[in-house]
């Protein structure tokens, strides 16, 4: 075909589009508004349909594309309607509501996640406002809020922390860290809660001040971390090791030793953050007599620093301590080992009593197969995320979906989203923000390294 004809063909048809797209009149306001300015924002309309004369009310639209717009209905049905269809929208207040958009850079999203971004903001200003009788939640709400150019949120979280309560102001002071970083958090409060004759303020102190590199508070902190009390000693541990304190490594190393779980996971974290090459050797050192659990701590280190003879003697425990099997395969499958990987695929494919702990596990072994590019995994946290009454495994989920980084999730949480429980609707929405927000996605898991948040 001659390439002249064609294009102008091709002319011809997309103004016929064109046109179909600037006919639809939108009434209802003194302005006239375009598609492309309601689109994506939270205003409702009145779609008017040729022929019949029906109408349909209440809807959202979502896209408006040449030949048809999208829109959300008050069931929270995603619906396409052709524009020659069409014959009039009308808006159901005098002004199109703006868009929110984030202050940060995030990832780019596909339309469908992008409108359960749009629609997790809005939700979370309902929590937000609404949350009167819940200062945890509405803290907690603050924070997204904080990342949208939400001019009172920021506010309600600086009030707090120049509260006459510590514990609120060290709550409030977290709050501003996940939503801004370090520079939000006022040195002068973490200075304040690591004198306090409050433990559980020195304790909270402690995990902040690690978190937002405090090295003012090293001399405080070094006081915690040989205090005899676990609640003291552990978080300070986790502080120094941020801090880069290497002088802690040998009594770190005695740490190691005890039978105490919450020190034993503090040496871990503390020793893969502080290890060199004299630590290391004397890791191997040890682990030639070492046996238990204190061998397995010794491995995981190994195994955290990606030293060969971590993978090989995890591999080891995998296959000859049943005991430690569970936990072990959750490790081993997140770098694509087979047998870990099948050993998780038949363990979900098991009857088991529906108890908490069962539950728990069956959502870590879905996240390790996805973190081995198992996508079928996919399913367990949709089943999951139906039981609305656990709180404890709704929210092991969100947790490790954040984890896992991976936007294609935002479709799954949709649902959620739109939940009558506030504490529910909250979790997801959150998850979407941090699945869609690489920045504050770190920050809450950092945070919650520390905190259960």
């Amino acid at each position: 075909m001659n390439k002249i004809v064609l294009c102008a063909i091709v002319t011809v048809v997309l103004g016929a589009f064109l046109q179909a797209y600037a006919e639809i009149p939108v009434v209802g306001s003194d302005r006239n508004y375009a598609l492309s300015e309601i689109a994506g924002t939270e205003s409702l309309v009145t779609i008017k349909f040729k022929d019949s004369g029906a109408k349909d009310t209440n809807l959202k639209v979502l896209e408006a594309h040449n030949d048809r717009i999208i829109v959300l209905t008050g069931r929270n049905e995603v619906i396409p309607y052709l524009m020659e269809a069409i014959e009039s929208i009308e808006l159901q207040s005098a002004s199109v509501e703006k868009r929110h958009t984030m202050d940060i850079e995030g990832h780019v999203l596909r339309a469908e996640h992008q409108r359960v971004v749009d629609r997790a903001w809005t939700r979370i200003k309902e929590i937000y406002d609404g949350a009167a009788d819940n200062q945890s939640l509405k803290i907690h709400a603050a924070v997204c809020l904080s990342l949208m150019n939400d001019a009172d949120a920021p506010n309600y979280l600086r009030q707090l922390a120049e509260s006459n309560d510590i514990i609120t102001q060290l709550e409030a002071a977290g709050a501003l860290y996940v939503a801004g970083g370090s520079s939000a958090v006022p040195e002068t409060l973490l200075q304040q809660g690591l004198e306090s004759g409050n433990r559980n303020a020195r304790a909270m102190a402690a995990s902040l001040a690690g978190l937002t590199g405090f090295e003012q508070g090293t001399e405080f902190l070094n006081d915690l971390f040989q205090d005899r009390a676990v609640q003291l000693s552990c978080p300070a541990t986790r502080a120094l090791a941020r801090l880069g304190q290497t002088p802690i490594v040998p009594r770190v190393m005695e740490m190691l030793l005890e039978l105490h779980e919450d020190k034993g996971k503090a040496a871990i974290f503390a020793l893969t953050k502080l290890a060199d090459e004299s630590v290391i050797d004397q890791l191997k050192t040890k682990l030639l007599d070492a046996d238990g659990i204190v061998k397995y701590r010794i491995v995981r280190i190994l195994y955290n620093l990606k030293d060969p003879q971590g993978q090989e003697e995890l591999k080891k425990i995998f296959e000859t301590l049943p005991t430690l099997t569970p936990e072990v395969a959750l490790l081993l499958a997140k770098e694509k080992d087979w047998d870990a990987a099948q050993y998780l695929r038949e363990r979900l494919e098991r009857r088991e009593d529906p108890t908490v702990p069962n539950l728990k596990y069956r959502a870590s072994n879905a996240q390790a197969l996805l973190f081995g590019d198992d996508t079928s995994a996919m399913a367990v946290f949709q089943e999951l995320l139906r039981k609305q009454d656990m709180k404890e495994v709704y929210k092991h989920v969100f947790v490790l979906m954040t984890e896992l980084d991976e936007p294609r999730l935002i479709t799954l949480l949709q649902p959620g989203v739109e939940t009558i429980d506030r504490e529910f609707a909250f979790g997801a929405c959150q998850t979407v923000i941090a699945l869609a927000n690489p920045q504050f996605r770190e920050r809450l898991c950092l945070y919650r390294e520390e905190f259960d948040y």
